[in-house]
C-alpha cells in the first residue's frame, strides 16, 4: 500500500432497524467471519455463512437483538463445527437462559451437543464493562454502559489504530459523548434513534432516543471529525424520523443506515 494512502477498516450492517418489517431486519453487525455484535438479522443476511460465526457479542436481552441465535443453530445444526460463544453481561445471560433458551420457549442449546464437532452448540461467557477483549492481533472489542430499560451495553470495535462506537439501545447517556470526545481513535459512531420526537413520552419510558433528544445529547460533542450513523429506527416512523434528523441534527450530518450497508471507518 502506498504510504500516502489511508488504511480503511469496515463493518457490515446486517440489521439496521428497531423492529422487523418487510425488508427491515433488527440489530446486528458483522465485524468479521467469526464475530458479530447482536443477532437480530444474521440468517437472512449471512445464510450458510452463519454457521462460521464463533462469537456473538450481545448488547442486551431484548428479542430484536438475540432472536437469530435460535435460528442459526436450528438451520445450520449439521454445519456448525465449533461451539458458538455468547458474550454478554451477567444479567443478560441470566435473562436469555431463563426466558429464551429454557426448553419452553426454545431448546436450551447449551445442553445440546454439536453433531459434527466437540462440545455443546452454544456457550455463555460473561463480560465486564470497560474491559478490552482481543479478537485477533489487530482487533479488539470493549463493552461500555448504556442507559436502557434492562442492563445493557454498547461496544467499541477497534481494528489496528481506528475504532467505531456502537451504542445499541440507549436513552440520554453522558458517558457516550465523553468517550467520543476523549478517544480520537473512534472515527465513527452508530447511535440509535427509535421514535419521532412527538413520541417523547414513549421514548422516555422505553429508554430510546428521538431526533430532538439525540440533538440534546450531541450538543456536548466537541469533535467535528466524527461520522455519525443512525440505526434502530422503527420502520413505520422512518420517513418522519428522517425529516426530523435533517432538522434537529443537521449540524452533525448523520447518515441513516440500512440493512446490508458497509461502514468504513
Amino acid at each position: 500500500m502506498n504510504s500516502l494512502e489511508k488504511k480503511v477498516d469496515e463493518i457490515k450492517v446486517l440489521g439496521a432497524y428497531g423492529s422487523k418489517f418487510k425488508n427491515c431486519g433488527t440489530s446486528s453487525f458483522y465485524l468479521n467471519e467469526k464475530n458479530v455484535i447482536d443477532a437480530g438479522n444474521l440468517v437472512v443476511q449471512l445464510e450458510e455463512k452463519s454457521a462460521n460465526i464463533q462469537n456473538i457479542w450481545i448488547t442486551h436481552s431484548h428479542l430484536d437483538h438475540i432472536s437469530d441465535i435460535a435460528y442459526i443453530v436450528d438451520n445450520y445444526y449439521s454445519y456448525i463445527k465449533k461451539t458458538i460463544n455468547i458474550y454478554a453481561l451477567a444479567e443478560t445471560i441470566q435473562a436469555i437462559k431463563e426466558h429464551f433458551f429454557n426448553d419452553i420457549i426454545w431448546p436450551d442449546f447449551s445442553k445440546i451437543k454439536l453433531l459434527n464437532g466437540s462440545g455443546m452448540c452454544i456457550n455463555y461467557i460473561e463480560i465486564e464493562l470497560n474491559k478490552k477483549y482481543l479478537l485477533s492481533d489487530t482487533e479488539s472489542i470493549t463493552p461500555f454502559k448504556t442507559n436502557h430499560t434492562v442492563v445493557s451495553c454498547g461496544y467499541i470495535y477497534k481494528k489496528e489504530e481506528t475504532a467505531i462506537l456502537i451504542t445499541a439501545d440507549t436513552y440520554l447517556e453522558n458517558n457516550i459523548i465523553a468517550m467520543l470526545n476523549n478517544d480520537i481513535s473512534i472515527k465513527s459512531a452508530i447511535i440509535e434513534c427509535s421514535f419521532p420526537s412527538n413520541m417523547l413520552s414513549l421514548a422516555k419510558k422505553s429508554k430510546h432516543l428521538t431526533p430532538k433528544l439525540l440533538s440534546e445529547m450531541l450538543k456536548n460533542l466537541k469533535r467535528d471529525d466524527l461520522q455519525i450513523y443512525i440505526n434502530h429506527m422503527k420502520p413505520l416512523y422512518l420517513e418522519e424520523i428522517t425529516k426530523e434528523l435533517a432538522y434537529y441534527c443537521a449540524k452533525w450530518e448523520p447518515k441513516i443506515l440500512k440493512d446490508g450497508e458497509i461502514i468504513k471507518f
